[in-house]
């Protein structure tokens, strides 16, 4: 477990290394390369199959002491004795001591990384590349995989899943980071540069999803260093900033898909702010360089593009294997049923889905406030003649409900943020500033691409945590002209209101009989998949698999996706347990499985009543009926 401290020893010294004009400067720049550095690392050694758990110490401490040989002076910050820079200062540390602590403390235990974060990385730590697998899920091969590589690092180097929650983690802290510089190019003092990181730390959906182990967050990290580089290229023309912008851009595309519709706008006014601001923030390097002279004006683009493209390509060209298209299928098995895209384009499905999704953004404690803006939504949707339950725009069996008041990380409304952020928006619009227009005009963009693309679910809110992040600055920017009395008040109410999910995380409290400090890990697995009340056939099956000897077990997902506490918990008892997936019928077969055995077991979730699942496994034996589980074994097993 030990090996883990060479990711923060690495990135440290990359710290020390990049050049740079300031520390926050600085901790973007090494936070961009430290990801390009986990990108490479994985994908390289994947070609001879060679991701495994020394290859990568031995490569990260290589990366630290090359980083360390060429470290740079670091000037030490000057810290005005600001109050309101205090009491925001203080905010940040709090939120992220105490998120940071609940991400240790407890395990990935959110659905969708029980069903495809987490498996995937499994799945690659097993065959040593990230090369595609047998899947009934789709998910777990042709989604962005930027975060997963992160997880991937820190799940070999420490031997388990102890800190994977750390990587949303500190790209939350990251997020915090490049938000302030976002700030200071929209003209924000240090007093607004500290309360647009504030209002990023107490983002409600952005504390909740902190401690856990998705993607949101890292992609919001990238999508700030994009715009803070935007802005730098666009002012100076400097080269070096040129491969960090299209590091930090090729980082998010490779992250999560919406940044395709996050990113394109907010890039774009950046980049036309930094050219309105001349060369200001031109490196004091190139300032002391009396020859000087910027490049030519397509030399950044140029190298902007080649360097995403250089991250993107190899998943483009793994998915284009797969299903002819650089992104993979529109759904997650391939066959349309659960397509991602509206159906329809056009501007009903566009208000329609805007509605809504603004609408699961303001979910209160008040059921009356909830049923009113459910019965607006509804009232707009009868007066243009639209259905609010549209099959063409709705994920299948989704219902179109009031808003919900949840300390859940999937569906947490964050309503103050918006109304912070229309307040923001107001005094954009009275002082004609045209650089906050243009911001804005950028991020409702990104919005209405979203909603215009998307269909509608119940879930979605979380998705639009990288938008609510880039909107901080904003907010910064204004907020921080405000008189100190009153941007003091402002930083505790965003303190105060992330009180509640702060310590009541629904998944990962903080008290109560599951609460993180006294609650058995192992059950802490299923905290999120209390619906499907099957945690004791996992621990029954674990119970039988665990101790027979049975080294290589097949799992048949076809029903039930959430396979990785099965995974994780039969590690536990056999740590040499290897798995693959066995009843895949999908263009994904043609592939060889991470394990090249045949499994002496198979687990088939969610089986009974299955006839033709069940059916496979004729060749078996014996069989276990679990609750709805079935595991099947031949003679020589012994559990």
């Amino acid at each position: 477990m030990a090996l883990i401290l060479l990711l923060p020893l690495a990135f440290a010294a990359l710290f020390l290394a990049v050049e740079s004009e300031g520390y926050r400067d600085r901790f973007l720049r090494a936070a961009v390369a430290f990801g390009v550095a986990a990108w490479a690392l994985v994908e390289l050694l994947s070609l001879p199959s060679a991701v495994t758990r020394w290859a990568l110490a031995v490569a990260w401490l290589l990366v630290a002491v090359a980083a360390f040989l060429r470290r740079r002076p670091i000037n030490l910050p000057r810290l005005k004795p600001d109050p309101v820079v205090v009491v925001c200062l203080a905010g940040c540390v709090t939120v992220a001591v105490f998120t940071g602590l609940l991400a240790v403390l407890s395990p990935p235990n959110s659905t969708d990384a029980m069903a495809y974060h987490l498996p995937r990385v499994v799945y690659w730590a097993e065959q040593s590349s990230v090369r595609f697998f047998p899947t009934p899920y789709l998910n777990q091969i042709m989604l962005q995989p930027m975060a997963e590589y992160l997880m991937l690092h820190a799940y070999l180097l420490a031997g388990g899943d102890w800190f994977l929650n750390l990587v949303q983690w500190s790209s939350s802290i990251g997020a915090m980071v490049g938000v302030s510089l976002v700030a200071r190019e929209l003209g924000a003092d240090a007093r607004g540069q500290a309360l647009a990181a504030l209002v990023s730390a107490t983002i409600p959906a952005g504390i909740l999803a902190s401690s856990g182990a998705k993607n949101d967050y890292v992609l919001a990290m990238w999508l700030v260093a994009a715009v803070y580089f935007a802005a730098r290229v666009g002012a100076a023309r400097w080269k070096w900033d040129a491969v960090c912008l299209g590091c930090a851009f090729g980082l998010a595309l490779d992250t999560k898909a919406t940044a395709y519709l996050f990113m394109p706008a907010l890039v774009a006014v950046a980049w036309w702010a930094g050219a309105r601001s001349g060369a200001r923030a031109m490196p004091r390097v190139w300032r002391s360089t009396r020859d000087w002279r910027p490049p030519h004006p397509l030399v950044c683009p140029a190298i902007t593009l080649a360097c995403a493209l250089a991250i993107d390509t190899p998943l483009f060209i793994r998915n284009y294997r797969l299903s002819r298209s650089p992104l993979g299928f529109d759904s997650a098995h391939g066959d349309g049923a659960f397509r991602w895209r509206n159906d329809r384009l056009g501007w009903k499905p566009l208000v329609s889905n805007a509605l809504r999704n603004f609408s699961d953004q303001l979910g209160a404690r008040s059921q009356r406030w909830n049923q009113g803006v459910y019965g607006f939504v509804v009232a707009v949707h009868k007066k243009l003649r639209i259905d609010w339950n549209d099959p063409a725009t709705t994920w299948p069996w989704a219902v179109f409900a009031p808003p919900v008041n949840a300390n859940h990380e999937a569906n947490a409304p964050n309503r103050w943020q918006l109304l912070l952020l229309a307040l923001a928006v107001l005094a954009a619009i009275r002082r004609h500033n045209a650089l906050w227009l243009w911001y804005t005009a950028a991020l409702a963009f990104g919005f209405l691409a979203f909603c215009e693309y998307l269909k509608w679910q119940p879930f979605l809110a979380r998705l639009f945590l990288p938008l609510l992040v880039a909107s901080a600055p904003l907010m910064g920017a204004v907020f921080g002209r405000w008189r100190a009395p009153f941007a003091i008040l402002l930083s505790l109410f965003l303190l105060n209101n992330a009180r509640p999910v702060l310590f009541q995380n629904w998944v990962r409290p903080w008290s109560g009989p599951h609460s993180v400090l006294h609650a058995d890990r192992d059950q802490e697995y299923f905290a999120d998949l209390g619906s499907w009340k099957n945690a004791p056939s996992y621990f029954s099956a674990v119970s039988l698999l665990g101790h027979s000897g049975c080294g290589v077990i097949g799992i048949d997902i076809t029903n039930l996706t959430v396979e990785y506490p099965l995974q994780a918990l039969l590690r536990e008892r056999n740590p040499g347990a290897r798995f693959l997936h066995t009843g895949v019928t999908n263009v994904t077969r043609r592939y060889p499985p991470p394990v090249a055995a045949t499994p002496c077991a198979v687990v088939c979730l969610d089986c009974i009543g299955d006839a033709k699942r069940l059916s496979l496994y004729a060749g078996f034996s014996k069989s276990t009926t679990i609750g709805r589980f079935v595991v099947f074994y031949g003679q020589g097993f012994a559990p």
